[in-house]
């Protein structure tokens, strides 16, 4: 049942004129990324390309792609609740037999299956480029894994504070306000980052993807994002419901 639930989000995203303007546009800038990124590293002398265009695409395009997945999830999974909420369809659904676990993971892994698309962008640019140079497959599969663990994060945050609020507005407010946060945590005024709040913030352990270092403790800090945030959104669901 939470994979129906999930292919029924997915085809309600699919058919969104939104949604497929995002993509459109997250695609125009990628491949203007991508075109970036080559003239950069084409530019750069023999001794200065000791790190192989693989990793220029690993740091600018895929960079780049978690940047634009960062503003573009609130507006993805803002609807899911808190637009339920407001024109009362939750109350029918969360009277089915259906749990709320099933409910909240079928919403969860239908933004996820959407997002995929957003993920195969800068792998399937960074793939395009095979038939001219030599690249390092590895290093693309670790990004990759990066960009999908750092979507599956932000798709929990995002439906956390869509269950929070009936007005969809305060639920993209929320949504963009901590993703920012958890972007900046740690980092002083020149940049530099340390501490218990470096661990809390999502970019060096997205940075170590990037580099092609798959490490647990990066695996397990999205882990914990995810489960973190999806039991809270469930805690919400339970709470509205009893009360």
């Amino acid at each position: 049942m939470i994979l129906t639930l999930a292919r029924m989000e997915w085809w309600r995203l699919m058919r969104s004129p939104l949604a497929w303007t995002l993509l459109a546009f997250s695609c125009g800038l990628l491949s203007w990324q991508l075109l970036e990124t080559l003239e950069t590293y084409s530019g750069l002398s023999s001794t200065n390309r000791g790190l192989g265009l693989t990793a220029h695409l690993s740091l600018q395009l895929f960079g780049f792609a978690a940047v634009l997945i960062l503003f573009i999830t609130p507006i993805l999974t803002t609807r899911q609740f808190s637009e339920m909420f407001r024109n009362g369809s939750y109350t029918l659904l969360s009277s089915s037999p259906l749990s709320l676990t099933a409910i909240l993971l079928g919403k969860f892994l239908g933004v996820m299956l959407f997002q995929g698309l957003l993920v195969l962008m800068p792998l399937a640019l960074s793939l395009s480029l095979v038939s001219g140079t030599s690249l390092d497959f590895g290093l693309l599969a670790a990004a990759s894994l990066g960009l999908t663990l750092l979507v599956a994060g932000f798709t929990a945050i995002g439906i956390y504070f869509s269950t929070l609020s009936s007005t969809p507005a305060i639920s993209l407010a929320g949504s963009y306000g901590l993703l920012l946060l958890i972007s900046i945590l740690g980092q002083d005024s020149l940049g530099r980052a340390g501490g218990i709040l470096q661990w809390l913030a999502w970019p060096p352990h997205y940075l170590s993807l990037q580099l092609g270092l798959v490490r647990s403790g990066d695996l397990a800090y999205y882990l914990l994002l995810c489960v973190l945030f999806l039991g809270l959104s469930l805690h919400r669901l339970e709470t509205r419901r009893s009360g």
